[in-house]
């Protein structure tokens, strides 16, 4: 298992505006065939963040809707990158280091605990966002 991403953001160096669109019938690809059916997005705020378990593969992962986002506003999808991210947990979110190298989730730095992907969500978690944006290269708190 695999989680990939699907992103909407205002395009590098822009200005954070009030933003109120949707995007319809989004899915995500791989080698042409669907991988995840996201369906009719409300936006109403940026940067915007869909994350997903799709079955393991390395093929480049890819996107379609069946309108247009406004203008300066960018969309991406990608396999989960390196770093740190925000999870909700049966015990409230937390941040957790990912390593896209090995697949596994840090659940305490201390001791060194890992986790993959198929225990990550056995155990409810969910990814709410990353903590720092590529984009931005800001914390995200």
């Amino acid at each position: 298992m695999n989680f990939v991403y699907f992103t909407v953001d205002n395009l590098p160096h822009e200005k954070n505006s009030p933003v109120n669109f949707s995007l319809k019938n989004v899915e995500l690809l791989r080698d042409g065939d669907v991988i995840a059916s996201l369906g009719d997005i409300k936006i109403t705020s940026l940067p915007f963040f869909y994350f997903c378990p799709v079955p393991t593969g390395f093929r480049k992962i890819e996107f379609r809707m069946k309108n247009s986002p406004p203008a300066r506003i960018v969309c991406s999808t990608g396999y989960l990158k390196s770093g740190e991210y925000l999870v909700n947990t049966p015990d409230g979110e937390k941040a957790l280091s990912f390593n896209a190298l090995n697949g596994h989730w840090t659940l305490d730095k201390a001791s060194r605990a890992v986790i993959d992907h198929r225990h990550f969500v056995e155990r409810g978690f969910t990814l709410v966002r990353p903590v720092k944006t590529s984009s931005r290269n800001a914390s995200m708190n």
